[in-house]
């Protein structure tokens, strides 16, 4: 029986992820509705989408109805002298990304008049699956084969959660997050068993590809590099990578150095953040923060409407506000992370159309957002638990562990460490539109659970049958 289980098991492994890889294709026609976030992603390679009379139609208009919110748009009409440098309104690594998609997509076949999103996300798709099936290989012949299942169903389930894959049809600089992340997770799982700085340089340029996506995402080459540094033995090597890192750390900050939104991020950080999460009685009572008075009626008010820019203008808020704020009234800090933690459970962008017109949407269907459920159930707080079981196992109980297991827990603890650091960071911009700023975070906290669970119960597992084998062998001696 154990011999015909041996040679059945790889078979199913094998089925089990080719059912997640095409299950996952599934969502090529699951995407994003663009709310008007796009022109400044995709504004130098298109000038509207297809169909269309223009990138703005007439606000209230039937085609502006159909242009944002309801439904995503596949194709996408390139600007005659694509790509336009002079409609950049915004730096991102994403846009290298999508220029390398835009080109892709031509290489294919594509009709060059037009740009398919569904076929610029093959090359997501592509990356996102390969990675999954390099892993799951690689953690088979590392931990116990029932932890390698339990690492398959729990990452197979995010490669087909609606709530992350739909960012891969859209034009929001989330998706490097998306895509790229599961990559960086395999490079510091191979350099764990290798140590080579070569290893570590790919992770440091990984870590500042991700990085120089986003504003939030800058600091992630340092936070690689802190979980790099353990490994090193020798201090030249240590040197050399760390000055490797610095140099990706300033590329990654180029966003934060080069960005436009930098007043209304501070405006939404103190009016749409701190002050929001006063009650009433206690924010009347704050009347000024560092000297600047406090304008009430802009408390909650979003810097996009017509009221918020005359907000904008006059409050002249600033981020160090909010830390003096936080500073008089310690409690806003405290309520500020109890709001994060609840505005955390949502993962969808419910605001937003997933499918495209007269075509089948199966980001509705159950197995497609089995993490939304989990999310809001409170799973955000399971894993901050989860996190500080798998540290605290990292630092004091070592002689548990075995390398290889001590290295899957270690991807772990990056990806949640990373992943509830955004949940600070999204603070820079307060409240506003939370969800699809923690949709990087949250993403990674899913991420952590496959390779805390498996590296967890390959350590039960091999306790278990180390400790249960002894006894075996006795109740054999006894029978004898």
């Amino acid at each position: 029986m154990q011999n015909i289980h041996k040679k059945l098991e790889p078979f199913f492994y094998h089925i089990a992820l080719g059912v997640f890889i095409a299950l996952s294709l599934l969502h090529l026609l699951t995407g994003y509705a663009d709310n008007g976030d796009f022109s400044r992603s995709a504004g130098f390679l298109f000038e509207k989408p297809h169909d269309f009379s223009a990138m703005w139609p007439a606000a209230e208009s039937e085609e502006w109805r159909r242009r944002f919110f309801s439904e995503w748009h596949d194709k996408w009409v390139f600007l005659q002298n694509w790509p336009n440098t002079e409609n950049l309104f915004s730096v991102s690594s994403y846009k290298l990304y999508l220029l390398s998609q835009a080109y892709f997509s031509t290489l294919i076949g594509v009709e060059s008049s037009y740009y398919s999103i569904i076929s610029g996300s093959i090359l997501s798709r592509l990356i996102l699956c390969a990675v999954f099936l390099i892993i799951a290989h690689h953690l088979r012949h590392q931990i116990s084969n029932i932890a390698a299942w339990i690492f398959i169903a729990l990452f197979g389930l995010i490669l087909i959660d609606s709530s992350w894959i739909a960012f891969l049809n859209s034009f929001y600089e989330e998706q490097i997050a998306i895509v790229f992340l599961p990559l960086l997770g395999f490079l510091l799982l191979k350099f764990c068993a290798n140590q080579s700085t070569k290893t570590g340089f790919w992770i440091l340029l990984c870590a500042a590809f991700i990085g120089a996506a986003k504003t939030a995402y800058f600091y992630l080459p340092t936070l690689s590099l802190l979980f790099l540094t353990p490994f090193f033995s020798s201090k030249k090597r240590l040197i050399k990578l760390a000055l490797i890192a610095i140099l990706l750390q300033g590329v990654s900050l180029l966003p934060v150095y080069l960005g436009k939104y930098e007043k209304i991020n501070s405006y939404h950080a103190l009016y749409f953040g701190a002050l929001k999460v006063l009650p009433n009685t206690e924010a009347s009572s704050i009347q000024s923060i560092g000297g600047k008075p406090v304008f009430h009626e802009c408390i909650g008010v979003s810097a996009f409407s017509p009221l918020g820019q005359k907000c904008m203008e006059t409050s002249n808020a600033s981020h160090a506000d909010v830390v003096k704020l936080i500073c008089n009234h310690p409690s806003v800090g405290f309520r500020m992370i109890v709001k994060l933690f609840e505005e955390g459970r949502a993962t969808r962008l419910e605001y937003l159309g997933k499918g495209i017109k007269n075509t089948p949407n199966f980001s509705e269907s159950t197995v497609f957002n089995l993490w939304p459920k989990f999310f809001a159930k409170g799973l955000n707080y399971f894993i901050f638990l989860a996190l500080l079981s798998a540290s605290f196992l990292l630092v004091a109980k070592k002689s548990l562990l075995s390398n290889k297991e001590e290295s899957v827990l270690l991807v772990g603890v990056f990806f949640a460490t990373f992943g509830f650091s955004q949940y600070i960071v999204s603070l820079g911009d307060g409240y506003y539109e939370i969800t699809k700023h923690l949709a990087a975070g949250n993403y990674a906290l899913a991420l952590s659970l496959p390779f805390i669970f498996a590296a967890i119960i390959s350590v039960a597992h091999r306790l278990f049958f180390r400790s249960a084998t002894p006894n075996k062998q006795r109740l054999l001696h006894d029978d004898e």
